[in-house]
């Protein structure tokens, strides 16, 4: 039987556990975390044979760019097919001849031997062995890391660099700060909180058991959805039946923009990989369009076409979720465009915001209906108070903006010194009540209240609204 381990690096030393695993031949993965920080090792017999991390910055594409090893075309290439394929990056790199294997070697061992030796200053840190991982060294690029040598030069390293040190570091958090409201405690005093917040919902002990196993089971599916690697989204087959005929005639940029902007999903597949290789958050693309001109106009038709092909999975526009969180999407985002100058934001970015302020909402849906939650005030308090969480998570998850992110995790509750963005949207959900899902945004700030109808009185302002998202519904067949 595979031997597991688990623990906190403070008490069981990553000098130990690599040797540990050396000595025993043993193959699987070691995933090592700390706040919002996941690294993991890839052993075959008890040798290392990758590591990876989740900070963009110790990526193996941003490492191969910042030496110089390749271009940022040539990454966002191969990153295209690893993002929608899942094949293993080092594995397109050869196989498309980018990089000849010894020099491959060389940087992956670099990068493999900065992050590990970094691992040993961490504290606080907890660590996982999954035996059950099948990891393979299909590539046979030999990492010269044995366990014991990096054990030894890690407590050096740790130990040189105490002695310059003349205060001590405290030990960070050992899990990621958001992750706290996913305790057993905090989540029972949340459930109670929501239960006494709502006049007539008292309720005997067995509906109540029912309600908080539901509810764990309901914060258990969030909590785990955060913690996986992003998956491309699958765009809606009508979306994919457009962009395919668009590329079979080679046609201009623009046309794939203009159905790119009728599908959220598409939306955010295209800036996650956009945004891939940027670690300033000044510098993160937050349209379509600055996404399709990071990547280029090759890979990004490539991409486009993995996306969209007949092997990719696809979204039934039919489904009930998909299709109220489509419609609320393509509402809010038309009206976004209209009122976009009026808080200073550019008209493409304006209609981006509010086209994507559903997802926040989208995931946590699905998840209600497989958790079998009932309906009713319970269920749509519940909702309520995991989406910010949710959506600030899941912007950061898939390196967004901060402008998007202040969308995606609002608390929906607006005032006048409330970032533009929130303001955006704030005004173009009134302007389309009819369409929307999830919770209401509201403004209880009078200044708020006159600003927006300063903006609702331009004339025939709910006409053009209304056009503009009727024509793009009748386009859709929604």
């Amino acid at each position: 039987m595979a031997k597991t381990l688990s623990g906190q690096l403070d008490t069981f030393s990553l000098a130990d556990l690599l040797q540990w695993l050396e000595i025993n031949a043993l193959s699987g993965r070691v995933t090592i975390t700390r706040g919002d920080v996941r690294r993991t090792i890839d052993l075959k017999g008890g040798s290392i044979v990758f590591v990876s991390s989740s900070r963009p910055d110790e990526r193996l594409g941003f490492y191969l760019v910042k030496l110089g090893y390749l271009s940022d075309e040539q990454v966002y290439g191969v990153l295209a097919e690893n993002f929608v394929l899942g094949k293993n990056l080092t594995r397109l790199i050869l196989d498309h001849a980018l990089l000849p294997r010894p020099r491959l070697a060389e940087a992956v061992e670099k990068l493999a031997t900065d992050v590990l030796l970094d691992l040993f200053h961490w504290s606080g840190a907890r660590f996982e062995f999954d035996p059950n991982h099948r990891t393979e060294n299909v590539l046979q690029i030999h990492l010269s890391l044995r366990g014991q040598v990096l054990a030894f030069q890690g407590v050096k390293s740790v130990d040189d660099s105490a002695r310059f040190r003349a205060v001590s570091i405290h030990a960070e958090e050992s899990e990621a700060p958001w992750e706290k409201d996913f305790h057993a405690d905090t989540l029972a005093g949340t459930f109670w909180s929501i239960l006494e917040s709502l006049p007539g919902e008292g309720a005997g002990p067995n509906d109540v058991r029912d309600r908080f196993y539901v509810f764990n089971l309901f914060a258990d599916g969030i909590h785990r959805d955060l913690r996986e690697p992003f998956r491309p989204y699958a765009v809606f087959d009508d979306t994919a039946a457009m962009i395919q005929g668009i590329l079979a005639e080679d046609a201009d940029e623009d046309r794939l923009l203009q159905v790119a902007a009728l599908d959220p999903f598409l939306t955010l597949d295209v800036l996650c990989l956009a945004n891939a290789l940027r670690i300033d958050r000044k510098a993160l693309v937050g349209t379509a369009r600055e996404g399709s001109h990071v990547l280029g106009s090759k890979t990004f038709r490539e991409f486009l076409d993995l996306l969209t092909g007949p092997a990719a999975p696809k979204t039934p526009p039919s489904e009930k979720v998909e299709r109220l969180v489509r419609r609320s999407a393509l509402s809010t985002a038309v009206a976004a465009t209209h009122v976009a100058p009026s808080f200073g934001i550019d008209l493409e970015t304006g209609y981006t915001l509010g086209l994507l302020e559903p997802m926040a909402v989208e995931a946590l849906l699905k998840l209600l209906m497989v958790v079998d939650f009932p309906s009713g005030p319970f269920r749509a308090a519940a909702l309520e108070r995991f989406r910010p969480l949710f959506g600030r998570m899941l912007a950061r998850k898939l390196n967004l903006p901060r402008m998007h992110e202040d969308v995606l995790g609002s608390e929906g509750r607006v005032t006048a010194t409330s970032p533009a963005p929130e303001q955006l949207i704030f005004a173009a959900k009134q302007l389309s009540r009819a369409e929307q899902i999830g919770r209401e945004w509201s403004s209880d700030d009078p200044a708020m209240a006159d600003r927006f109808a300063g903006i609702a009185a331009a004339p025939d302002l709910s006409e053009k609204i209304a056009r503009d998202t009727g024509a793009l519904r009748e386009i859709l067949q929604l």
